[in-house]
């Protein structure tokens, strides 16, 4: 900024930025100079000039330095920047005051009934959508705890030149500034004469304040769940002993997905996996996620377990899974759930009520180690009853030998005795044999000798 003696006015340089013209265009008297492209604003309004734009980056020169404290004449022009502008007594529009006027007085008078810099509480919206314009407009809202609707807001300007100190200040938590966190931002009221629209400007923020907030809100669902006694209930549930059939709650394509079935199909096993896509950070995480949930509950007889898990990001990228709702749903699901959201630092809910791993690479190794830890039980089994088989037969071998040789040697035995049987029957039957033989020659022999006597008679009888 600077003060020009011939045109009687200061004139201000700048590069273009359409908010820092927005800003410009709000100081009374200020003029655009097309033919030079330089805008500049009345003496009148030096106070209000050096107001508004010094703390958005603007410098004033030793001339004007010298004008702002009365050094030069034209000082006392300042004085019409005051609530009740002097010499107007006489207004120049009978028929009532410009809605310039208006606005201009009632943006001086919310200026001297508000402190300079204020602390503002309340949670960030619109945010996302902004943050990659030089000068970031978003909304700052009061919420009750049981009502996610607005009960009241502001709009909040980040001017681009205070926008880096006021970023970095907020690196401090672990992330950046984004929707859905609560928020204390050092700022100043303002109305935009342009258009009457009131308004706070960012000065600063606490980054303590969020850290607290997000800590504070985590424990009072932690507290609720313990007070149903449900914190173990899902974790104590034991491992399917193959877990094979793997339901999956990520985004589909995202690195987090890619990461993780590339891990399961490299480990030769026959994973089965069935994926319900959600949004994993924003306003629909929550009901995205809660579908999949009992989507996977419906049909719990065709899974062995569930993964929730997703990619790296931001501190507050977990405040979407910081949900009672969400709680109350892992926590009492039937199948196992196991967390993998990707944050090294932080934990969220979800982390205390299942299984918890640090990234989706890490639940798929957890997963193969499992199943492979169970191939290698059942391998061992297999092998132990093999083993046991073997020696089995081997007795039995051995049994069956030495029956066969207790057989070969009664058999043999058993043949012996009835060759020694047979010998003396033979012996015996033999004697007796010769016995009857004689008995019978004597016997051949006396029948002889009577039919020899018996034909001797007959053939004298025939004779005679």
């Amino acid at each position: 900024m600077d003060w020009n003696t011939d045109l009687a006015r200061i004139v201000l340089s700048f590069s273009f930025d359409e908010m820092l013209i927005e800003e410009v265009k709000s100081i009374p008297g200020r003029r655009w100079h097309r033919d030079h492209k330089f805008w500049s604003v009345p003496i009148e309004s030096a106070g209000e000039a050096a107001r508004v734009l010094i703390p958005l980056g603007f410098e004033t020169s030793a001339d004007l330095e010298k004008l702002l404290t009365g050094e030069v004449e034209g000082l006392a022009g300042m004085a019409r920047s005051a609530i009740v502008p002097s010499g107007e007594t006489d207004d120049p529009q009978p028929d009532g005051w410009t809605v310039t006027r208006l606005n201009e007085t009632v943006r001086k008078a919310l200026q001297l009934s508000v402190p300079a810099s204020i602390w503002l509480v309340g949670e960030v919206l619109e945010f996302d959508r902004n943050q990659h314009r030089d000068n970031i407009f978003f909304r700052i809202a009061e919420k009750h705890q049981d009502d996610d609707r607005p009960q009241a807001s502001v709009t909040a300007i980040l001017w681009q030149a205070n926008r880096q100190k006021v970023l970095d200040r907020f690196a401090e938590t672990g992330s950046g500034l984004e929707d859905g966190l609560q928020v204390r931002l050092k700022v100043r009221v303002d109305l935009y004469v342009g258009t009457g629209s009131f308004q706070v400007v960012v000065e600063d923020i606490d980054p303590s304040y969020t850290l607290g907030e997000i800590a504070r809100r985590r424990e009072r669902i932690l507290a609720e769940i313990r007070e149903k006694g449900l914190q173990e209930q899902n974790r104590s549930l034991p491992w399917p002993q193959v877990p094979l059939r793997i339901g999956v709650i990520t985004s589909p394509g995202s690195d987090a997905w890619k990461d993780l079935i590339d891990e399961l199909e490299n480990s030769g096993f026959s994973f089965d996996v069935s994926l319900f896509g959600v949004h994993v950070q924003g306003e629909h995480t929550e009901g995205d996620v809660l579908a999949a949930l009992s989507y996977f509950e419906q049909h719990a007889k065709d899974h062995d377990v569930v993964l929730v898990v997703r990619g790296g990001g931001s501190r507050a990228d977990l405040l979407a899974f910081d949900s009672l709702p969400l709680a109350l749903a892992v926590a009492r699901h039937p199948l196992k759930i196991v967390i993998g959201i990707g944050h090294q630092a932080d934990r969220s809910v979800l982390d205390e009520l299942a299984h918890s791993e640090k990234t989706p690479t890490a639940v798929a190794q957890l997963l193969i180690q499992r199943v492979s830890d169970s191939w290698q039980t059942l391998r061992n089994r297999v092998a132990q009853l093999m083993l046991a088989a073997s020696r089995s037969l081997q007795i039995l071998r051995s049994e069956l030998q030495w029956l066969r040789s207790r057989v070969s040697q009664k058999i043999e035995f058993a043949i012996h005795e009835q060759e020694r049987s047979l010998l003396v029957r033979g012996s015996a039957l033999k004697s007796s044999s010769f016995g009857h033989i004689g008995e019978a020659r004597g016997g051949l022999k006396a029948d002889r000798d009577r039919l020899n006597y018996a034909g001797g008679r007959f053939l004298r009888t025939q004779q005679d």
